[in-house]
């Protein structure tokens, strides 16, 4: 299977602007069937942490060690935070406890299979001096790759995961949580914020489609609640559809969201719509 994902992936064109993980993982779940959703969002969550931290990390999930030091601590609590969609803390520890999760990834393996994809052709394929065929190229290119990958759907795995961290992508969320509607506005079922911890504070993607819409000096402005009650504006929007709110606080300070009702002529009015506590450790 490894080797016939990596012949399509000669074949198939990579579009510019397309990231070279998402387009290589497609092919994979064709060929292999869609790998365990669950041990995907593990293995990503445990590859955006620091290397270092990591090791600490997986010797601690996996081999039981003892207490974390704070910095170790830190980074546990953004691993919690990450995967807390998948359940209760104690459902979390114990899917981080599968050694298949924390595979480490080999830099050369991942050196090899960028080359092979990208390096430019032979100048010469023969004594005649002609170029070779471009199929004909791109195998020869990929043919130590794909005698070390054959039958290995494991290392494909955890080559994307290793990919993804290499290639740019954005940071992954810290976690995702569900909104809930107060009933202060009729019709109004809820959604969901992904909240992503960054260097100029919290961004928040609010995803609550059953807002309507509020025009005429009305709004909704979104609300970060602190560990000390003290409560940061995150920003305002009209309609509760792909909004991108920013925080400009620590996660580590933030305990809950919310988004209120805000009139532009009489000020900002606390009637609650949605909420969302988040996740802490």
């Amino acid at each position: 299977m490894a080797f016939d994902v990596f012949v399509a992936a000669a074949e198939r064109p990579l579009r510019p602007g397309d990231d070279f993980a998402p387009w290589l993982a497609a092919m994979v779940a064709e060929h292999a069937g869609a790998v365990d959703e669950q041990r995907w969002e593990l293995a990503m969550a445990i590859a955006a942490i620091d290397p270092p931290a990591r090791a600490g990390l997986r010797e601690h999930h996996l081999a039981g060690s003892a207490e974390l030091d704070d910095e170790l601590a830190r980074h546990e609590l953004r691993l919690q935070r990450r995967l807390s969609h998948l359940g209760e803390p104690e459902i979390v520890i114990a899917a981080l406890a599968d050694p298949d999760v924390w595979v480490e990834v080999d830099t050369e393996f991942v050196e090899r299979v960028v080359q092979a994809v990208v390096g430019e052709p032979e100048a010469a394929d023969d004594e005649s001096g002609e170029r070779p065929a471009e199929v004909s190229r791109v195998s020869r290119g990929l043919r130590p790759v794909l005698f070390g990958l054959a039958g290995a759907v494991t290392v494909l795995f955890v080559a994307i995961v290793g990919l993804s961290a290499a290639s740019g992508n954005p940071e992954q969320p810290d976690f995702t949580v569900e909104l809930v509607p107060t009933g202060a506005l009729v019709d109004v079922e809820g959604g969901e914020i992904t909240v992503t911890e960054r260097d100029a504070g919290i961004e928040i993607d609010v995803d609550a489609v059953t807002l309507p819409r509020r025009a005429g000096g009305l709004y909704y402005e979104g609300r970060v609640v602190l560990a000390d009650g003290n409560e940061v504006s995150a920003g305002t929007f009209a309609e509760g559809d792909g909004v991108t709110l920013w925080g400009g606080v620590a996660l580590d300070d933030a305990i809950a969201f919310r988004v209120v009702l805000g009139d532009v002529g009489n000020g900002s009015v606390d009637d609650i719509v949605l909420k969302a506590d988040l996740p802490r450790s």
